[in-house]
């Protein structure tokens, strides 16, 4: 199962934790793990691409084997924020038909 963790603040959303694989299917024709795969990686581009943040103030980290991405902003503004929940929607909107493969859990930071 996918564990989506989405840090947040009283404010804003600072970032999200992606863990594991949804087995769905056998790799290759996992859509579940490649409608998640598009949205991170969605998210973490567009972070420096259309909120402007500079690449050293996005830390993150990747690891396909174990189905890792982690990602945090270490300066956010509206155009972050606005990243983050598109991303969120993504997920909440794949909760609808896969929730056996996929949770979201909130934290606050």
């Amino acid at each position: 199962m996918i564990t989506v963790t989405i840090y947040r603040t009283k404010d804003e959303i600072t970032g999200f934790i992606i863990e594991g694989h949804s087995d769905y299917a056998e790799e290759g024709y996992d859509i579940v793990c490649a409608s998640v795969s598009i949205l991170s990686y969605t998210a973490l581009n567009s972070l420096n691409l259309v909120a402007e943040i500079a690449a050293e103030n996005i830390e993150y980290d990747v690891d396909e084997e174990t189905g890792l991405m982690s990602l945090r902003t270490l300066e956010n503004n509206y155009k972050t924020d606005i990243v983050y929940r598109n991303f969120m929607v993504g997920i909440e909107l794949l909760l609808d038909d896969y929730s056996d493969y996929i949770t979201l859990k909130f934290e606050e930071v």
